[in-house]
């Protein structure tokens, strides 16, 4: 009789019953580096689609991709965190949420002491900052100790979070119209892409828009050096040529030749018809926005060159020329368009900047076709420019700015903006200048959005005081609140009744 072997004295071979320790190994070091290969392909396609511009039409004020974004950033980060870990639950989850919250709350304290941020904002704004901390706190413990669903959660949670955060606030401030904007890209051109595309080299000859010309000259003392042009008239396009059927935004860099204030380029909007022998009739609206900013904010966020083509579509193809400048220096500067410690802001402004401007354009330097316009710190400065230099713009426009020009409270303001002169900081107060003074003849248009209280009550207490001082006063309610959405309407609505005002009919 054969007896069966015994079952425990059988050897198994382990590679029969399942795969070896080296092969497990092995597939997920295969699987990771693909994950690494699929995720840097994945972001190399991306990075090169953003910079070729294939993004660039892309909405961003779209509320639909914001609450979009916005949920799959909430779903990605709660993921990240489902676990039933005792020590995930119970010390690093809190430790998390603790540290986020604690550096969310030194941030908004260090932008308000600083000064950066003065004006109120949403508390959803501290939440969404809170959340991508977290997500970027967070990654780090998620990928060394979950599994692959987790690790790819917390991987997607940090650019969802931060996407979020961008677009509520991009939504409450409207400062990004397109991804393009958000980039830096835009439609201005310099004089040569002028000169060759759409002037046939005849309208600009030689002479430069942004301080170098076309064969080489350069600018000397804000006068173009001559190149074959006899007069002080730029030519006109050749016969038969006609000009172009919208306005061009060109680019422009006046030089601080008086001020030496240190600026960043801007541009310039040019209308259909200065490129007709009307072009020296042609009004200037210096346009400034607000902090923190920069000075393609009026072309995009404010609409100022679209509203402006509209406006000339009206007007066989006349509108004033906008010039869009920098009055800060840098994107979180705040100089409030005075001469101080931060620079010569006001020089630049009132000296420097006409006088580039009407040598580089050509076009003549009448205070009563001037104006200067702005947005929130922006429309400080415009009231605060104009009263102080109605010879040089006799027209301007508030939009949602302060009473007087103030870096959050009346000591850090004077120190920072006047060197300690309570006598520089008096001089530029508004409402000192309208007791003193009298401005006859000069326009103000001051407004604030229907949301925006305290800019309300300020536009009223200005509009009140320049009126009893011989200003030509509009005032109106806009739409929204402190944000580019209330400017460009606001700017739509002030453009063709001050056109008016400058001479345009």
């Amino acid at each position: 009789m054969t007896i069966p072997p015994n079952p425990s004295h059988v050897a198994v071979d382990p590679r029969a019953t399942a795969p070896s320790q080296t092969g497990r190994a092995r597939a997920a070091t295969l699987w990771r580096a693909g994950t690494a290969a699929s995720a840097t392909a994945v972001l190399a396609g991306t990075l090169y689609a953003a910079g070729t511009g294939r993004f660039d039409r892309i909405p961003l004020l779209d509320p639909v991709l914001a609450v979009t974004v916005e949920a799959l950033a909430a779903l990605a980060l709660v993921g990240s965190w489902m676990s039933r870990q005792r020590r995930w639950l119970t010390v690093l989850l809190p430790a998390v949420v603790a540290l986020s919250t604690a550096v969310t709350a030194i941030v908004a304290a260090l932008l308000r002491l600083t000064g950066t941020v003065t004006d109120a904002y949403p508390a959803s704004f501290a939440l969404w900052v809170g959340m991508a901390l977290a997500a970027l706190i967070s990654l780090p413990v998620v990928v060394t100790r979950a599994g692959a669903l987790r690790r790819w959660a917390a991987g997607t949670a940090v650019p969802l979070t931060l996407s979020g955060a961008l677009l509520l606030m991009n939504n409450e401030y409207g400062v990004w119209p397109t991804a393009g904007d958000l980039l830096g890209r835009t439609e201005a051109v310099n004089a040569q892409v002028l000169n060759t595309q759409v002037l046939n080299t005849h309208a600009l000859n030689a002479h430069t828009l942004n301080g170098k010309a076309l064969n080489g000259r350069t600018l000397s003392g804000g006068k173009a050096l001559d190149s074959g042009v006899r007069d002080d008239r730029m030519p006109n396009p050749p016969p038969g040529m006609l000009p172009p059927a919208r306005g061009i935004l060109v680019a422009l860099d006046p030089p601080a030749v008086s001020s030496h204030f240190a600026h960043r380029p801007g541009s310039a909007y040019l209308p259909p018809a200065y490129f007709t022998p009307a072009r020296t009739e042609l009004p200037v609206i210096v346009m400034l926005p607000g902090t923190p900013g920069g000075t393609m904010q009026w072309p995009t966020s404010g609409k100022a060159t679209a509203t402006a083509d509209a406006y000339a579509a009206a007007h066989h193809g006349r509108a004033p020329i906008l010039v869009f400048v920098d009055p800060n220096g840098s994107a979180t500067a705040d100089t409030e368009c005075v001469d101080g410690p931060q620079g010569n802001a006001e020089t630049y402004l009132t000296v420097d900047v006409p006088a580039f401007v009407t040598a580089a354009l050509r076009i003549p330097h009448v205070a009563s076709r001037w104006a200067v316009a702005g947005f929130s710190a922006g429309g400080t400065c415009a009231v605060d420019l104009a009263l102080r230099h109605p010879n040089t713009f006799r027209h301007f426009v508030d939009l949602a700015g302060d009473i007087c020009p103030n870096l959050g409270n009346r000591a850090q303001t004077r120190v920072a903006l006047f060197g300690g002169s309570w006598g520089a900081m008096e001089d530029h107060d508004p409402l000192r200048l309208l007791r003193t003074r009298r401005y006859e003849g000069v326009t103000g248009w001051f407004a604030a959005g229907v949301e925006d209280v305290g800019k309300l009550r300020v536009s009223r207490r200005l509009a009140a005081a320049a009126s009893r001082r011989g200003l030509i006063v509009h005032e109106f309610t806009g739409v929204a609140g402190h944000n580019w959405q209330f400017a460009s309407y606001a700017f739509g609505r002030v453009l063709p009744e001050l056109s008016g005002d400058l001479g345009l009919r």
